[in-house]
């Protein structure tokens, strides 16, 4: 028998960084059960240092003759795919970038919620400042910042597809 958790979107979002491939929320916690069940003397999960977290995963990545982190490359090709495709309605664009595309944030949201979470939460996940927000035909987004060694390539997979040539900077 399922049972409903709720958690805070958060730990939603940590139990998201946890996750590989597509895996469910309740895998990422079975994981940590099993870590911590088998962990015979019980001390608390590892978590990373603050050293530890500045060196995760800086890739970057060459678009339109730019250099860009993962955060950036999003925005960049998101502001160029609505460019180039002026009448994208926000159905359109989840159709074509659906939210398992990024992890528990999805790709973009609508401003008005990128802002609600960022006031709710004080922790920016979406690029909201006037010159970062994307208009659509029917909607105002604001696109994710929350990009992984993991979840980066599958939105470039589907950028790729749609055309956009998308290098990485070793």
């Amino acid at each position: 028998m399922s049972q409903v958790i709720r958690v805070t979107e958060d730990v939603y979002s940590r139990l998201a960084q946890q996750a590989k491939g597509f895996e469910k929320p309740s895998d990422v916690i079975e994981k940590l059960l099993n870590f911590y069940e088998n962990n015979e003397t019980n001390a608390p999960l590892p978590s990373l240092s603050k050293e530890t977290k500045k060196k995760k995963n800086s890739s970057e990545f060459i678009f339109n003759n730019s250099k860009l982190g993962k955060g950036r490359l999003v925005l960049s090709v998101m502001k160029q795919y609505v460019a180039d495709h002026p009448d994208t309605s926000y159905q359109d664009l989840f159709t074509i970038f659906p939210k398992a595309v990024q992890g528990s944030q999805g790709v973009f949201q609508k401003l008005e919620d990128a802002e609600s979470i960022f006031h709710r939460t004080k922790h920016k996940r979406h690029f909201i400042k006037p010159n970062e927000i994307i208009k659509l035909k029917n909607n105002t987004i604001a696109i994710s910042t929350e990009w992984g060694k993991d979840n980066i390539y599958n939105f470039i997979k589907i950028a790729e597809k749609h055309g956009y040539k998308i290098t990485e900077n070793n």
